[in-house]
């Protein structure tokens, strides 16, 4: 793709400037043509901070249906396309449609042409729908893709929901810390150490930490913002920093278990509908690789393909990793005898589903009252490092 900067025209005489990814200037002309705009100039350059056009959930979701129902009554597929582009109210899909419109007419596959968008269409779009050119189910397809894209932005909700008031708190937490030790902890200092006598350890404390936060609060959070920093460049550019984060990620008490059967509910749902859809076992395995967002996990799946390669049963391949439990095992093990591989799969999907949806619902039901009981027990502290100096000071007086 070639980055264009362009001046056009209207039909009413009207100057529109804008930027375009596209493979030449002959396709610069012809997206332009299509938006009822005339090309004037153009030049070629690359942005200094390219924004990614963003497609959200909701959006492909609507789009899969409208799909799905289309093809059902029988509406060629480029026919299909181009009317999804001409009512599409979403910028961002209305110029991905444009191009795939654009993909298909030059003879690509519909596959192909959602693999060419990535950064619109997630990677599951080009995989299962070249399952579907191939068996010829393509509208099935996309009612496969309805629901799964639908399962993902519902479970999405649904911890962005819970996580709201818990993150609500802990920003109340951090605001009344920092007030406290900035603002009410000075204007008492003086105050307290007036009062001529020893003063408690939690008053001590409390004067301590008010002037390291007053000295030393900003060398502090940009000590923080730059460690942060620096550990997502490691991991992000070093593979094996990133497969030692994700051990780590694994091996915390509670998130660690919520975790792992998330990565288990993605990939029982997505190996299930891969391989429902058509696609060979060993493509399958090689293509929820990625789709898993889990290193550890991702190398394990790795393994269980060479060993399916090598000749050994689905199950003994997962057996062999250590990262698989034994009620997936068993499962599995009975796919593969009765020959519903398939329908086991998306069984574990919906079961993992739920003990995920469970245990969220679980650790967000602690997590709260833990924060309230925090926010109380740092007021509690407050007030027992106050008073407790002043309520000696006036036990001492004599009447």
């Amino acid at each position: 793709m070639t980055y264009y900067r362009y001046t056009a025209i209207d039909q009413l005489g009207r100057q529109q400037r804008g930027c375009m990814d596209v493979p030449s200037e002959q396709s610069l002309v012809q997206c332009l043509q299509q938006q009822e705009l005339e090309l004037l100039t153009y030049k070629l350059g690359q942005p200094l901070f390219r924004r990614k056009p963003r497609v959200n959930s909701a959006v492909l979701i609507v789009f899969c249906i409208q799909m799905e129902q289309l093809l059902q009554a029988g509406v060629p597929l480029l026919q299909a396309i181009a009317e999804l582009a001409e009512q599409s109210e979403h910028k961002g899909l209305r110029a991905a449609l444009r191009i795939l419109y654009r993909d298909l007419e030059a003879g690509r596959l519909l596959s192909q042409a959602f693999q060419a968008q990535a950064n619109i269409f997630p990677p599951l779009f080009g995989q299962l729908v070249d399952a579907g050119e191939r068996t010829g189910q393509l509208s099935e397809v996309f009612g496969h893709l309805t629901r799964t894209l639908s399962w993902q932005a519902e479970l999405l909700a649904q911890i962005r929901r819970g996580l709201t008031y818990p993150a609500v708190l802990c920003v109340m937490v951090a605001v009344a810390a920092y007030v406290m030790l900035t603002f009410l902890v000075p204007q008492m200092a003086s105050f307290l150490q007036g009062l001529g006598q020893e003063l408690p350890w939690s008053t001590r404390l409390l004067l301590t930490l008010s002037d390291g936060v007053m000295a030393y609060g900003g060398w502090f959070l940009l000590g923080m913002v730059l460690l942060v920093g620096a550990l997502i460049l490691i991991v992000r550019h070093s593979p094996k920093a990133a497969l030692l984060l994700d051990q780590w990620l694994l091996k915390i008490p509670v998130f660690g278990r919520l975790l792992h059967q998330l990565v288990l509910a993605r990939l029982c749902r997505f190996l299930g509908l891969m391989y429902q859809t058509g696609i060979p076992l060993l493509q399958a395995l090689e293509w929820c690789q990625p789709l898993l967002q889990q290193r550890v996990m991702a190398r394990a799946l790795a393994e269980v393909h060479q060993r399916v390669q090598a000749g050994e049963s689905l199950t003994s391949s997962f057996k062999a990793t250590l990262q698989f439990p034994p009620l997936m095992l068993r499962m599995l093990s009975v796919g593969e005898t009765t020959g519903a591989l398939d329908r086991m799969l998306l069984q574990l999907a919906t079961f993992y589903d739920r003990e995920v949806q469970s245990q969220l619902q679980t650790l967000l039901r602690l997590l709260e009252p833990a924060l309230t009981i925090s926010l109380g027990l740092m007021l509690l502290f407050l007030m027992a490092a106050v008073m407790l100096p002043v309520y000696d000071s006036f036990s001492s007086l004599r009447y």
